[in-house]
């Protein structure tokens, strides 16, 4: 026991009793255990009330792996055998970050800033922009639902992100080249991949009622004396009930000079069956300027082997009009989780294209030769 200046000792020059348990007041007064157990506890409440009504969080994921492709095109002509590294192929390698303030009464304010990059080799994504993948601000109520602003994902997102093999399995973008390329150069894209972003948008989306939900949004052109060119207006309905979701989509995306419009309609749902998940996904694009059309359908399904082990498969075609050879891919995947953030995945994809050169893997992907391509790929995927 420590001794004060004047002789008494620590609990005595505080006026505390001895004999009497710590948490007991003397002559009318707190003890000054007492007081400092308090003061503590206050302070320890306030820092857990801060943390708990404001966060920051960082996140991130890297995908990197060997892809082989046929009927590479070379120089001077002809086809050959591609061996390459890639980086984004099951997944966009990225970092964000995401916040979210309590205000009170049901009420938050929330952010998201998301880069992508190359892992390969280092370099940005989305043509170089700091936060290409997401930069947006908002609010939200339990009660109604979210409004936010910024550069952010269209609802046809929603219908790839849920009901497609690209998003479902790592099969990522061999998955999506039918549907980002109906006509090459994307003159026809369903936008159903998690890769088209709108910027300058105001969005939002309900909250549930009865399993039901609904969302829209409007980009702005942001064209003097012209507000429909440069416009994108997209909408969005969905329904949950245990097992079953399903929801319908729709975007419309102006020409920035000529006036005309991308169009674009899709459904999807998908049904949890013990350890299988099939699932579908249908839609139509549509240039209202030359009325080239491209309707797509997928249909495939995830099973769960083990915890460890899952196995997916989808079919595609595709229906293009004004002459315009059909398109169809097979996909395949085989996923085994190492952990809860990493895992370890084979990817196959067959593409048959009669109307055009083959072009299986969306993004970063080698366009065939000839109307028929695969591409094999092993690949790791970690999540921080």
């Amino acid at each position: 026991m420590s001794v004060t200046q004047s002789g008494k000792t620590a609990y005595q020059s505080q006026r505390y009793c001895p004999a009497e348990p710590l948490a007991t007041y003397h002559t009318g007064r707190a003890c000054y255990m007492k007081k400092t157990l308090l003061v503590a506890a206050m302070l320890a409440g306030g820092v857990t009330t801060a943390h708990a009504q404001s966060s920051v969080s960082i996140y991130g994921l890297i995908d990197l792996g060997l892809t082989y492709y046929s009927n590479a095109p070379k120089t001077g002509g002809g086809g050959a055998r591609l061996l390459r590294m890639d980086s984004g192929i099951a997944q966009g390698s990225r970092i964000g970050f995401k916040g979210t303030e309590d205000l009170g009464g049901g009420m938050n304010a929330f952010f998201t800033l998301e880069t992508g990059f190359g892992a390969d080799d280092g370099s940005l994504g989305q043509g170089g922009l700091l936060f290409g993948r997401q930069s947006f601000v908002g609010l939200g109520s339990t009660q109604w639902g979210s409004l936010s602003v910024g550069r952010q994902y269209d609802f046809m997102a929603n219908l790839g992100g849920q009901y497609a093999m690209g998003a479902l399995s790592p099969a990522g973008s061999f998955g999506w080249g039918l549907h980002a390329d109906a006509a090459h150069g994307a003159a026809l894209n369903n936008h159903i991949y998690a890769g088209d972003r709108t910027n300058n948008s105001i969005k939002y989306n309900s909250a549930k009622f009865g399993g039901f939900s609904f969302g829209a949004m409007v980009g702005l052109g942001e064209t003097a004396g012209n507000n429909n060119a440069g416009r994108t207006v997209s909408a969005t309905g969905q329904y949950d009930n245990g097992p079953f979701s399903g929801a319908l989509a729709y975007t419309d995306v102006k020409d920035s000079t000529v006036g005309f419009s991308t169009r674009i309609y899709g459904g999807g749902a998908r049904y949890q069956i013990g350890a299988f998940t099939p699932f579908g996904v249908i839609t139509q694009v549509k240039n209202t300027n030359t009325s080239a059309k491209a309707t797509t359908y997928e249909l495939g399904t995830v099973y769960a082997l083990t915890p460890m082990w899952d196995l997916a498969a989808a079919y595609q075609f595709q229906k293009r009009n004004q002459g315009v050879g059909n398109a169809q891919a097979l996909v395949a995947t085989v996923d085994y989780k190492i952990s809860k953030r990493t895992d370890l995945y084979v990817g196959a994809v067959y593409d048959r294209d009669k109307g055009y050169n083959a072009y299986p893997v969306f993004g970063g992907g080698i366009q065939s030769s000839t109307g028929n391509q695969t591409a094999l790929r092993l690949g790791m995927r970690h999540r921080f």
